[in-house]
């Protein structure tokens, strides 16, 4: 069919309960289930290496801008100097991330000695503490501050520094920070040449996991009657992925403009084969009132005929012979 649409959810979903918000907002859906293998990649080493590496990194970034500077006869500004501008921004916020956690877990071994239990309210108020605030407000960078809490605890955890029990942490032991394995997102190194990760003893490691994926198929009754402002709702309840969102949307509301000018051609001049239907489709622009744009439909004949037998089946149009017409 032609007119039909496709949007894929990846992750777990309610099934019956997307299906029935799905049908009320007039959109029924076919729902298929299938399972994708996705990679998620990360950069793995000490924290003395890791900011070696990014320092090493930035420093070259930064030789490279100055040669170009000087090959273009120009020189860098103040603000170029002294301010964040230029390619070593790149890689300025992980190795400041790295540099974050790497504070967060010294404070937490001054804090907490081998053998201590922790109780988990002693960690939330370590992670996001509480006093100093207005009642009613949080404390300035709250957010980006209890992200690192959180990384740093990840990694003290990964190093089998501290091991939960219960409602509680107990502390098992410590390392030199220097030698603590850290884990950044792989965008941290992915631009950094392969031998140079190796010189530095930085991994870059894929973990594969199965993710479910669930394919949502419409068909013409969708196409014509669905509530998208309705679907927006839902799609943003659901953090669908935005892009394919937006490639979906745009799909059905395409297909909205071709069927209302189709039925204005039919109901205008009458009945009309396939092929001079997409004749006249390709002769007059949709456009809009006073808004400068407009929509040119350059669409093939066996498309039209697709589309004029959708417009059949839910009775929109009628077929005689190779022709047909508006109801």
């Amino acid at each position: 069919m032609v007119l039909e649409e496709m949007l894929i959810i990846r992750g777990p979903i309610d099934t019956p309960e997307i299906a029935r918000a799905f049908r009320e907002a007039g959109m029924p859906a076919r729902i298929t289930q299938t399972v994708v293998l996705e990679g998620l990649v990360a950069a793995k080493g000490t924290i003395g290496d890791i900011k070696a590496l990014l320092r090493e990194e930035v420093s070259r970034v930064e030789r490279l801008r100055e040669e170009f500077m000087i090959e273009e006869g120009g020189e860098e500004s103040d603000a170029e100097e002294g301010g964040d501008t230029g390619p070593g921004r790149l890689y300025n916020p992980f190795l400041v991330t790295v540099e974050r956690i790497a504070e967060d877990i010294v404070e937490f071994m001054a804090k907490y000695q081998p053998g201590d239990l922790v109780p988990m309210d002693d960690l939330k108020e370590w992670m996001v503490p509480s006093a100093g605030a207005a009642p009613g407000e949080e404390p300035p960078d709250t957010l980006e501050s209890a992200l690192h809490k959180v990384m740093a605890f990840s990694t003290l955890d990964e190093n089998g520094l501290i091991k939960a029990e219960g409602e509680a942490v107990v502390v098992q032991g410590r390392m030199i920070l220097e030698d603590i394995v850290i884990t950044l997102p792989g965008d941290a190194v992915e631009d950094i040449d392969p031998e140079i990760l190796k010189e530095h003893g930085v991994l870059t490691e894929m973990t594969v996991t199965p993710v479910p994926e669930y394919l949502l198929e419409f068909g013409p009754e969708a196409i014509l009657e669905g509530d998208l402002d309705r679907i927006d709702e839902i799609a943003g309840d659901l953090e669908i992925d935005e892009e394919e969102y937006e490639s979906f949307r745009a799909g059905v509301s395409l297909k909205r403009v071709v069927i209302g000018r189709t039925l204005e051609i039919l109901e205008g001049r009458g009945t009309l084969t396939p092929a001079e239907v997409a004749e006249a489709l390709g002769s007059s622009a949709v456009e809009s009132a006073g808004e400068g744009w407009k929509i040119v439909l350059e669409l093939t004949p066996e498309f039209v005929k697709g589309l004029l037998n959708d417009l059949k089946k839910v009775g929109l149009v009628r077929r005689k012979g190779e022709k047909f017409r508006a109801i």
